[in-house]
């Protein structure tokens, strides 16, 4: 178990440079542009940074959830903005210089508000939440994205044709080790998990589909808004949750809440995903849609 656990801060440490790295390697100043002028774009910003945080709360104050899962669905919810949804709005073909331009705005404003929200959330979930100091957070979180974001930029800036070479297995690693990690996760902290109540699971899946919902209504009327805003609100970053979890959390074997609760929300996201394709075929069917915005590489 040593071992598991000791792979498992490996790879949590490496993602969360991958992560910042991907980020700035995929800084496009003209999707960027393209994404932040969008009238959707605010709209996204208030779905991700008020509406997912303050319906995980609702949620897990009105349903009879246990502390320490309320706690990981409301940290969960606090550290929004997750490169991967690029790869799942191409599929579902969404907005990508909306999704773009949220992911890495997110991305930056999670981590200057994180000794904030940490702080709200030690208030809201006290047998949970142990924020830890600041230097902690800074080494562990702050500066391993913030200095690979950094350098991705002026890679980027430097030698284009290469970035992009390197972005793909950039972000392959990181999407492969965020699952490698989040099953681990699920392995190490299994006998906890077996005590986890059902409700557990009903609330990460009713913050998951009420996610979708609220972005799929804030990104109205255009086809390709709606999917970016909705998948945008549910991809919420786990990288920086998990980084903060081995610190705010009493024991480790916590973080398997973390693992469950990134696979259940993958799997619980499938039927919106299924029905907005058939909601997309239909209206392409009844005649031309709205357009959603110039597509944007994700290679």
């Amino acid at each position: 178990m040593d071992a598991l656990h000791a792979f498992i801060s490996l790879m949590i440490a490496t993602f969360i440079i991958a992560l910042g790295l991907s980020q700035g390697l995929s800084w496009r100043l003209v999707d960027l542009g393209q994404g932040t002028r969008h009238p959707a774009f605010a709209r996204g910003l208030g779905v991700s940074l008020i509406g997912v945080p303050l319906l995980s709360l609702i949620v897990v104050k009105v349903l009879p959830v246990p502390p320490i899962a309320s706690g990981v669905i409301a940290l969960m919810a606090f550290c929004p903005g997750l490169p991967m949804a690029l790869n799942v709005v191409s599929r579902q073909k969404g907005n990508l210089p909306l999704t773009l331009a949220l992911s890495i705005t997110l991305s930056l404003v999670a981590i200057v508000l994180m000794p904030l929200s940490l702080k709200l959330l030690e208030r809201l979930f006290p047998v949970a939440i142990h924020p830890p100091p600041y230097g902690v957070l800074l080494g562990r979180v702050i500066l391993p994205f913030l200095v690979p974001f950094a350098l991705g930029i002026g890679f980027q800036k430097v030698a284009p044709v290469w970035a992009q070479r390197l972005r793909k297995p950039v972000k392959l690693y990181f999407n492969v080790a965020l699952g490698v990690a989040a099953l681990a996760l699920v392995v190490a902290g299994f006998p906890l998990l077996k005590q986890l109540h059902v409700w557990s699971i009903v609330a990460m899946v009713v913050v998951t589909l009420g996610a979708a919902a609220l972005g799929h209504v804030a990104g109205r009327p255009r086809p390709g808004d709606r999917t970016a805003l909705a998948i945008s609100a549910v991809f919420g970053n786990p990288a920086f949750a998990f980084c903060l979890g081995g610190s705010t959390y009493p024991m480790k074997s916590l973080l398997g809440v973390m693992g469950l609760y990134l696979l259940i929300r993958t799997l619980a996201l499938i039927p919106y995903l299924l029905w907005n394709q058939r909601q997309q075929a239909s209206e392409r069917g009844g005649g031309p849609s709205l357009p959603s915005g110039r597509r944007a590489s994700v290679s």
